[in-house]
């Protein structure tokens, strides 16, 4: 599905795209616009390939996406330059998911193509769009709104990672080294290490972009503040992540304090049990000491 979302006198306009010839009507017609495409067909991706001057496999290899962010100057003899930027929208449930999400700008065209799971994300974007003043309605600062809630999903994705240690440290407490739970540490551990990595690629990406580094995207003031906000924002979570491993080490110190105690209680009844054998040869030893004399005698 192909969306394009253009301004006319300070009003927004969306438009559905089906065609080639509705897109090329739509660009003789506006200085500059939003295509915001979702799980696109060979068509629909036809369409938006023409219109970055790309062919289809390159749209295909971009709209794919990388699980880390990422960003690329990308140019050749046929077409001009367009700026990529890529990064994924994180979902947990009980386990890790990303969500490829790139972001194009080329010329007077911000291009974004997702999966409809982000639809939220854009819904959100467009809503701040509509909020702010006419004249803050810079293309740097939409782009940049749109980072920021692409890392605003990742705080969705640390509350359910929480509940989830919450249960692990409840059933640690009441069954203490159970399999099951050191395999669901581990598991969620190498969740975590993937989600600290994207975190930091995503620091280091608002970065460059906070200091213009990242080619053709020149940021006015107001995205500018939009950056470092959502920069704080990565920075509490990577100390959530931190947190997160801290308390995935105790339930583990907790399943080695039980398999000790397990140990020890194990010992005890061996302990016991030699006791009582010991006890047992003993009687049966001197019972047979009896008889012998008995029979002498």
């Amino acid at each position: 599905m192909i969306h394009v979302y253009t301004v006319k006198n300070k009003e927004l306009f969306k438009n559905e795209v089906r065609s080639k010839k509705e897109m090329d009507i739509i660009v003789t017609k506006i200085k500059r616009a939003w295509v915001d495409c979702s799980d696109l067909d060979e068509n629909e991706t036809k369409i938006v390939a023409d219109l970055l001057g790309v062919e289809t496999k390159t749209l295909n290899g971009i709209e794919n996406g990388k699980i880390r962010p990422h960003y690329e100057k990308c140019f050749d003899e046929t077409c001009p330059f367009y700026t990529w930027i890529s990064t994924p929208v994180v979902e947990f449930t009980n386990k890790l998911e990303l969500h490829p999400m790139s972001i194009i700008l080329k010329e007077r065209f911000l291009v974004t193509l997702r999966s409809k799971y982000s639809e939220r994300i854009v819904e959100s974007t467009l809503r701040t769009f509509k909020a702010i003043a006419p004249q803050q309605r810079k293309p740097t600062v939409i782009l940049c709104k749109l980072i920021h809630e692409i890392i605003d999903e990742n705080s969705g994705a640390m509350v359910s990672i929480r509940d989830l240690i919450d249960a692990l440290e409840a059933e640690a407490m009441e069954e203490p080294n159970t399999t099951s739970v050191t395999k669901s540490v581990f598991k969620l551990k190498r969740n975590l290490s993937t989600l600290h990595r994207l975190l930091w690629a995503e620091k280091e990406m608002l970065a460059d972009i906070d200091l213009g580094i990242i080619p053709n995207l020149n940021l006015v003031p107001e995205a500018k503040l939009i950056i470092e906000d959502a920069s704080d924002d990565i920075t509490r979570e990577l100390e959530f992540v931190d947190s997160f491993n801290r308390s995935l080490d105790s339930i583990l110190r907790l399943e080695d304090l039980g398999a000790i105690h397990r140990v020890e209680s194990n010992l005890v009844l061996l302990t016991v049990a030699l006791v009582i054998l010991t006890i047992v040869l003993v009687l049966i030893e001197i019972d047979v000491i009896n008889i012998i004399i008995e029979a002498l005698g």
